[in-house]
């Protein structure tokens, strides 16, 4: 889920009220605390589906990712996530996971740990999670699936130190705000949301930097090279080029006359 969908999706999420049971904005950009020293569980997926600051709605139907979820909420079934063991989102290295992914294909070594932050089983077995994007992180140890435990683990180190003071980047900010308000990009639903965030003042450069990758980013190696960036500063260069890119390829669409739409279509 990525595009206007995704930036409304962490929008709205990120504005509900806490009595509903959702976090509240500033819960939402303090890093919660992981614990590196224990393994955390894997879920993998063919691309990059999460950043932090992000969230991900995910539904769980495959037997060894449902035990992942019953695991990692333990008691927190019933509504308290605090306690939640963490997941962390990981992908596929290359294409050889299509001919073995019932087993262990190989991985790409970043991930981001995720928190489950709201969650609903199914009558069926199945879940619906979100998953609210925490940390960097790289595999320094697999943990393989076993006849005690359905799906992989790994230890983790973390690419950035969870409570390092941000930069406050205003510069960036300003220079986000300004590309993301040209009037092609007007145009675009997801960068109408991203503007949004850059415009309020409770949101950090670098959580509204983080959003706007996991909207407007669309190629995957890109996706991957954001989520394997620890510099702040870099990962914004990563989301600039982009943006200029998207604007970029509008532009091309309001050039082209349909005389020229190849096989009668238009960039649209």
């Amino acid at each position: 889920m990525f595009g206007a969908r995704a930036a409304r999706v962490v929008l709205n999420f990120a504005l509900e009220r806490p009595e509903r049971g959702l976090p509240t904005i500033q819960r939402m950009f303090d890093a919660d605390a992981v614990d590196f020293s224990q393994p955390v569980a894997l879920f993998p997926l063919p691309t990059v589906s999460l950043l932090p600051h992000a969230l991900q709605p995910l539904h769980v139907f495959e037997p060894r990712y449902r035990s992942m979820v019953v695991d990692a909420l333990g008691a927190s079934l019933t509504g308290d996530f605090d306690h939640a063991a963490p997941i962390a989102m990981a992908t596929f290295a290359g294409e050889e996971w299509r001919d073995s992914y019932a087993g262990a294909p190989a991985l790409r070594p970043v991930v981001c740990v995720g928190r489950i932050v709201q969650h609903q089983r199914l009558p069926d077995g199945r879940h619906d999670i979100m998953l609210h994007g925490v940390a960097r992180a790289k595999i320094v140890a697999m943990h393989e699936a076993d006849d005690s435990r359905p799906y992989r683990m790994a230890e983790l180190q973390p690419l950035e130190p969870l409570e390092m003071n941000r930069p406050r980047m205003m510069r960036v900010r300003r220079a986000m705000h300004a590309l993301l308000a040209r009037p092609r990009l007007e145009r675009v639903i997801a960068a109408r949301h991203v503007l949004d965030w850059f415009a309020r003042d409770d949101v950090p450069t670098h959580a509204a930097i983080e959003v706007a990758g996991y909207a407007l980013v669309r190629n995957s190696e890109a996706r991957y090279q954001l989520l394997a960036e620890p510099n702040a500063f870099r990962r914004a260069g990563i989301v600039r080029d982009a943006i200029v890119d998207l604007e970029r390829l509008i532009c091309m669409a309001e050039r082209q006359h349909s005389a020229d739409w190849p096989k009668g279509e238009s960039w649209n």
